[in-house]
């Protein structure tokens, strides 16, 4: 039969609490854990069936007795034998001997099974970088691999979809892992009333690196052949806005059928939205106009506030404890920018699977492509920081993963160790930057209408944003305070300028998009021209678990000294900031520009 932990209809019975499991983990000598995984979803103490019955779940108070003293989180005894927790500190890998299930928010928040495979004993040793590769692997764009390379590949994922369906490099094992990390399968250890989420937070980046890391040396095992390297999605380049023909062949193992069939030869819109009816593919007399859109949102991720302030494009920083505290998602530019990919190849309707939905993103080997190059945006990023690291804190480097390797060994993976992609045996394939300087190309043109129709702008009234939430259904257009004007060099250098979006709010089972423009106000009035994209709010339905939340909240943070500069707004004492909606319905609780310390 079919190993029921990656089943594709979801568990429709919730979590009872009645049948707790007690079994712990025992340590052992050393750096090695020895974790007896209890039967929570298992292929032979699977309680649901057809009809509904309840299945075994597991108690929350017992929880805790399976996790005290496995990573070492704070703990404080308090009057009557109570145990607080201490919130913060590194994030840390889960008990996974705690599984439980997980929640597919796009399709009525079914509950699904997301958990690792069920073995009976498993130990846990510390991840090593390699002491050195020579040569480095390079992954090459995939509109541009060689016929070998291609027939390579495809070789490797179908021998890998061959695999015993246990086996935890079994194609849909590996592809479950992104739901385990996403849709809440785990609680945080010593926390269990708070969730493990690698979405909406600085551990995105690094989280999904070491996910691809090991997918492709796993690959690599199968075929006996190390020197293999994933391909990545180039759509940052006009050629690569394009999904890849090698993905469209129906008889290929890196075929899936669950995408939109209407984008399979068109170029991808940036501002692509499904909801409420999805946008109309782009016209090849529009394409100059789309690529130039396109190029510009990708621009945006590497300006001097971005690289001054890492948060701004990794997401901001989470400490364990505190997921669930304010249930505000912190994504970064990057992370933003990349659930277009998700929700331009996943089809129209609910619940999207598979690349339209998180929960099974990963069973589309497009995925692997399209994070591909997110990682290599990220190496870009580094690169254009001097390989600076991102956050020089115990929080971030010490935070920690665990993934099984090519050698089916269960491996504890540190943040540190996933910040140089050289130091892991990979490189990529040096590509053009067709983006770098489009910003101001569209500027200069825009300058240009302006002052053909200059006498014809009719200006606009516009009113500060107000301390009551508004509905994003339409544009909002508000005139923002900054908190100084006329900034000197050295201020410049201390503090960058930041946008605040404050508080969020969407139903989670829901796609959101929005964008924001800012421009110069004239006389404290408005022009109709909206004025400068700064960047954008995205979100793909990732609720953690029902039980814990019902409505999503998140803040966005954009940094905008280089664009007050470059539309000549530094001795204005506000801007105009403009949110256009693109996708969803989500409600804001507040526009503010504050100063903030920049990294370095």
């Amino acid at each position: 039969m079919p190993f029921p932990l990656l089943a594709t209809t979801p568990i429709s019975s919730p979590l009872s609490p009645k049948n707790p499991l007690h079994r712990q983990p025992t340590k052992s000598p050393n750096n090695t854990h020895s974790l007896r995984l209890p039967n929570t979803v298992s292929c032979e103490q699977k309680q649901v069936n057809n009809n509904g019955s309840s299945h075994q779940g597991i108690d929350r108070r017992n929880v805790l007795l399976g996790l005290g003293g496995l990573y070492g989180a704070a703990t404080t005894t308090m009057a009557g034998g109570k145990v607080a927790n201490a919130e913060g500190g590194p994030v840390q890998p889960p008990d996974v001997s705690m599984c439980i299930l997980a929640t597919d928010s796009q399709a009525g928040d079914e509950p699904v099974n997301c958990c690792p495979p069920n073995y009976s004993t498993t130990n846990i040793i510390d991840f090593q970088l390699p002491s050195s590769y020579e040569p480095l692997n390079q992954r090459k764009p995939a509109n541009k691999l060689s016929p070998r390379e291609i027939e390579r590949y495809k070789a490797a994922i179908a021998k890998m979809k061959q695999l015993d369906p246990k086996d935890p490099w079994n194609f849909m094992q590996q592809a479950t892992i992104h739901c385990t990390f996403c849709n809440g399968a785990f609680f945080q250890v010593n926390y269990p009333d708070k969730l493990l989420q690698v979405h909406g937070n600085w551990l995105f980046l690094p989280w999904h690196r070491y996910y691809l890391y090991f997918w492709e040396r796993i690959l690599g095992k199968i075929i006996d052949d190390p020197t293999l390297a994933i391909p990545y999605w180039n759509w940052d380049t006009a050629d690569g806005m394009f999904i890849p023909n090698v993905y469209l062949d129906d008889k290929s193992s890196l075929y899936n059928d669950n995408r939109n069939h209407d984008h399979y030869k068109a170029l991808m819109d940036f501002n692509y939205s499904n909801e409420p009816t999805p946008t109309p593919n782009p016209k090849p007399d529009e394409y100059d106009k789309v690529i130039k859109s396109n190029y510009d949102k990708v621009e945006k991720l590497f300006t001097k506030d971005q690289l001054a302030k890492a948060s701004l494009f990794m997401g901001q920083p989470i400490v364990a404890g505190e997921e669930n505290k304010t249930l505000t998602e912190n994504a970064g530019a990057m992370e933003i920018l990349h659930n277009l990919a998700h929700e331009w190849v996943g089809p129209v309707a609910k619940p999207n699977h598979d690349m339209g939905n998180f929960y099974t993103a990963a069973r589309d080997t497009l995925f692997f492509a399209h994070h591909a190059n997110v990682d290599r945006m990220w190496d870009i990023y580094s690169k254009k920081r001097g390989n600076k690291v991102e956050f020089n804190q115990p929080d971030f480097l010490e935070a920690s993963f665990l993934f099984y390797d090519e050698n089916r060994q269960l491996v504890r993976c540190k943040v540190s160790d996933s910040l140089s992609a050289e130091k892991l045996g990979y490189t990529y394939a040096p590509e053009v930057s067709p983006w770098e300087g489009i910003s101001r190309r569209i500027r200069k043109e825009k300058t240009g209408k302006k002052q053909e129709a200059k006498k014809q702008v009719q200006l606009v009234q516009v009113s500060e944003f107000g301390t009551q939430p508004r509905p994003l259904d339409d544009p909002i257009r508000a005139l923002v305070p900054r908190p100084k004007k006329n900034r000197s060099k050295q201020e410049k250098e201390d503090e960058i300028e930041v946008l605040v979006v404050n508080n969020i709010q969407f139903e989670p089972g829901t796609n959101i998009r929005f964008d924001v423009y800012i421009s110069k106000p004239v006389e404290g009035l408005a022009t109709p021209d909206y004025g400068e994209y700064a960047g954008r709010f995205s979100r793909i339905p990732h609720i953690h678990n029902k039980k814990f939340h019902h409505t999503g909240k998140a803040r966005l943070q954009i940094g905008i000294t280089e664009l007050v500069e470059n539309i000549d707004a530094e001795s204005s004492e506000s801007l105009v900031v403009t949110l256009v909606p693109r996708m969803g319905y989500p409600s804001i609780g507040g526009v503010s520009i504050e100063l903030q310390e920049i990294d370095y």
